[in-house]
């Protein structure tokens, strides 16, 4: 078991979502401040202490990098849900900390716990009933409204979400596969260690995928 302040953080439930990762960031902050000269500690070695010692700082550095990106896949995986987002990657992060002892050493640490991550993903939309989903565009509306027009960026904005449409109509590992290559340039091996599906397997999933998007999307990739 975890102890300390990172335990009342990422692995208490009681308190609301906000407010726990508030704390959890702060405390990461905190953390980091003091590794300041250790920039070029890899996720690696990282990920090996966490694994020998139940490290708790090299977790929270490991979170600190990759908790943004985890829930950009997450929100597309799930239809755009931020809140049920936050749910599974929190989810994933608590069971990659317990489930420590089944990362390899030497083993590149990205895949590993995207891994656990979309597995997470997977089981939610077994589990969750069909509905139209809201979509979100946390990720990226600011820059598209910088740099265009009204017109331009309402465009952009239908084209999102079209696009997000179309991708929640991929079967799970398809969509799991094309956020993968697209959102976090996984290379192809990257993407077969994260989904535990041969290599070859995963270039035709990819390649179903991207025709199925352009056939959903044919009306709007056309001038």
């Amino acid at each position: 078991m975890m102890g300390g302040p990172f335990a009342g953080t990422l692995f208490n439930r009681g308190a609301a979502a906000s407010q726990r990762d508030a704390n959890c960031q702060g405390i990461i902050r905190e953390m980091a401040g003091s590794q300041t000269a250790g920039s070029e500690v890899t996720d690696e070695m990282l990920a090996e202490r966490m694994r020998l010692r139940g490290d708790t700082e090299a977790y929270a550095a490991l979170i600190d990098r990759y908790r943004v990106r985890l829930l950009a896949l997450a929100r597309r995986m799930l239809g755009g849900s931020s809140e049920e987002a936050e749910d599974v990657v929190h989810e994933a992060l608590v069971a990659a900390y317990h489930r420590r002892q089944t990362y390899r050493s030497g083993e590149v640490f990205r895949p590993w716990l995207y891994r656990i991550t979309i597995n997470r993903c997977v089981d939610r939309l077994r589990v969750k009933s069909r509905r139209p989903s809201s979509i979100s565009l946390d990720d990226q509306p600011e820059a598209t409204a910088a740099s265009a027009g009204p017109l331009d960026s309402l465009l952009a904005q239908e084209r999102e979400r079209q696009l997000q449409q179309a991708v929640e109509g991929l079967p799970p590992k398809y969509r799991a596969i094309f956020l993968l290559r697209h959102l976090d340039d996984m290379s192809y091996e990257e993407i077969a260690r994260a989904t535990e599906i041969p290599l070859g397997t995963v270039k035709t999933h990819l390649f179903r995928a991207r025709a199925q998007l352009r056939e959903a999307l044919q009306g709007y990739l056309e001038p």
